[in-house]
């Protein structure tokens, strides 16, 4: 059904279809040829799924939950479909019969689950909590496995430090390693200094006032028209923040 049209020029916009079925803002698209057959468009969305559209009529042939966080990057070539997530995982799907079978999963070098962290990701975690204390060899399976006393232990520092890393560890194994809300949209970084704005989204204020700074007046999430770019500082997320990476 048209919805509305809009003339531009030589030009005229006229809104065909409406697709409804993503139950979040849709980040991406992707039009393709399937098969050499089908005329299809592949949408990612921030409800953490890829859906395949018929572009005759419209139908959804196809939805499947592919990620563990929101998806805002897809590409396609022939049968192979690669998803991209804030999740940091790029995932590469067979395309089959209207259906995506994943095929690959490209690791990254900070998974967000706690039990998949390396030594590395261990100490650079450890790093923000105590500063003065060097490399360990512990492992994300350690933190999430070993006993608080046996773990505590084996990290040295004084009594205060201790009873603030067990309470740090303790939060970190209920988060299971560090929520997508602890990561500014624009860095993917873990924020410091949280600032929300029109957009409802959470933003470093250093990125975002970046942002605002270079003359952008739409969301760099959602690319929606900001209302005005008044920012406010998200104390609450700050706090849970600095409680679990940045003991003071």
């Amino acid at each position: 059904a048209v919805v509305s049209t809009q003339s531009t020029g030589d030009y005229n916009l006229t809104s065909d279809k409406v697709l409804s079925g993503h139950t979040g803002q849709v980040l991406c698209c992707k039009f393709h040829l399937l098969n050499n057959t089908e005329h299809v468009l592949f949408t990612g969305s921030y409800d953490k799924t890829v859906i395949i559209w018929s572009v005759e009529s419209g139908d959804k042939l196809h939805q499947s939950i592919c990620h563990s966080s929101f998806i805002y990057s897809i590409s396609v070539y022939e049968d192979k479909l690669v998803t991209c997530s804030s999740d940091k995982t790029v995932k590469v799907w067979n395309v089959c019969c209207g259906r995506v079978k994943t095929i690959n999963v490209l690791p990254t070098s900070s998974p967000e689950i706690l039990s998949d962290w390396t030594s590395k990701q261990v100490s650079s975690w450890l790093s923000r909590l105590l500063p003065e204390h060097g490399k360990c060899d512990l492992t994300g399976l350690d933190l999430v496995e070993m006993d608080f006393d046996e773990l505590v232990e084996s990290i040295s520092c004084d009594k205060e430090k201790r009873a603030k890393l067990r309470k740090s560890v303790s939060l970190l194994r209920s988060f299971d390693g560090i929520p997508n809300e602890f990561l500014c949209p624009i860095s993917m970084e873990i924020m410091t200094d949280p600032v929300v704005m029109t957009d409802g989204h959470t933003y470093e204020r250093a990125n975002i006032t970046e942002w605002l700074t270079a003359g952008n007046c739409r969301s760099p999430f959602t690319n929606t028209t900001l209302s005005t770019k008044s920012i406010v500082s998200n104390h609450n997320l700050r706090n849970i923040i600095q409680t679990v990476f940045f003991l003071d």
